[in-house]
């Protein structure tokens, strides 16, 4: 093996390694949104939040441009990518959050991580004409079946499951697989840090329409301590910084295998919540997150491009 194989090796595991602590990181934020999810009105949420991850990503970049950690780079071509993705970021959580009205109950929200990389995999074939090998088709399989034991569909009735609140789950799930593809392509035209800041810029432009009938600006102080104690976590930990880690992998290891990581979110968010919650853990979710983590390693399996 030679010197450079090993260096793109070592850096691919390094990657992996950041995207995974990410992923973690993503698990832990169900604890802090369910604490605050009816302290504010989820527009005026979502806003903080983005509005925030723009604030802690400016002096990210002067410290990286300051020391040249990143070698940070800009186009109009990435600007012009970075409207299309904020946009998304910003109806996704609309998506996500007017599901939580109307969804399946305390579990609804797996439903976007455990069939977003399912979405992601259908968009890259359709748009990319990527095939799959039998590996990662067993690992899509994997990743359903595990899906369907963590949240119990069993227990649900169906009016529960047919439910319009699950449909924007759905379209949530499928909101970020196409930002996952866009994202993609975005970084081809600047950096990481750079692009991420334009879309968490736009998203936030964008979030502030939905939020200006309940006041923002005005409204802060009516919020108490322990609300912005968590928004803080889930703008600056979660969002500058977990997910931009995932728009790093994207960038690296391509859209598809980077996905293919979030189905280790809803077992982090499930351990956790057995913790934090004290809530029971079966022994069909403990399968299903045994299911999902191994979908994780089989779409990590090398794919032919058609």
């Amino acid at each position: 093996m030679t010197t450079t194989t090993l260096e793109a090796s070592s850096k691919e595991t390094t990657i992996i390694i950041a995207l995974v602590s990410a992923m973690l990181v993503w698990g832990s934020s169900w604890i802090s949104g369910k604490i605050i999810a009816d302290m504010a009105p989820s527009q005026v949420t979502v806003f903080y939040r983005i509005a925030l991850a723009v604030l802690s990503m400016l002096p990210t970049l002067y410290l990286m441009q300051k020391f040249k950690l990143i070698e940070l780079r800009y186009s109009n071509k990435a600007l012009l990518w970075s409207l299309p993705a904020g946009a998304l970021m910003a109806v996704y959580n609309q998506f996500f959050f007017m599901g939580l009205l109307d969804g399946l109950p305390g579990k609804g929200g797996m439903l976007v991580t455990t069939t977003n990389p399912i979405f992601t995999f259908m968009l890259s074939f359709i748009l990319f004409r990527m095939t799959l090998a039998t590996k990662q088709i067993m690992g899509l399989v994997f990743g359903f079946i595990g899906g369907l034991l963590m949240i119990e569909v069993w227990h649900f009735n169906t009016a529960e499951i047919f439910a319009s609140g699950n449909a924007f789950f759905l379209l949530a799930s499928i909101t970020w697989a196409a930002l996952t593809l866009i994202s993609k392509q975005g970084t081809k035209f600047s950096d990481f840090l750079t692009f991420s800041t334009l879309m968490y810029l736009w998203a936030t432009i964008l979030s502030y329409i939905f939020a200006y009938e309940h006041k923002p600006f005005s409204n802060i102080s009516s919020y108490s301590s322990t609300y912005w104690y968590h928004m803080l976590y889930l703008s600056i930990v979660v969002i500058s910084i977990a997910t931009t880690i995932f728009f790093l992998a994207t960038q690296k290891l391509g859209a598809n295998r980077s996905s293919s990581f979030i189905f280790i979110v809803p077992v982090t968010a499930m351990g956790l919540s057995v913790w934090y919650f004290g809530e029971q853990l079966s022994l069909a979710v403990s399968v299903g997150g045994a299911f999902a983590l191994c979908a994780v390693y089989l779409l990590n399996q090398p794919s032919k491009n058609k």
